[in-house]
């Protein structure tokens, strides 16, 4: 699951920098508007650009994993 550490990252600090852009918005502090914008707008863009680029990997992962659960053999038991 590292594949998709930093798109998470990203998506926290956007919700973080969305969060505080509203309470400026709210309390008609403008001049933290344009730095809050900036930042949702950069951090998104990163979340994005990153998610395109590990999502093939991350899904090869999957499969992988999926490929061992349905080939792993479990020893019979019987015991009865």
């Amino acid at each position: 699951m590292r594949h998709l550490a930093l798109p998470f990252y990203c998506a926290a600090v956007v919700g973080l920098l969305l969060a505080l852009l509203a309470r400026a918005i709210y309390t008609g502090a403008g001049s933290l508007l344009p730095p809050f914008g900036a930042g949702v707008i950069f951090f998104t863009w990163c979340g994005v650009r990153d998610l395109r680029h590990n999502w093939p990997a991350f899904r090869e992962e999957m499969r992988q994993r999926s490929a061992e659960r349905a080939r792993t053999a479990l020893p019979a038991d019987d015991t009865h």
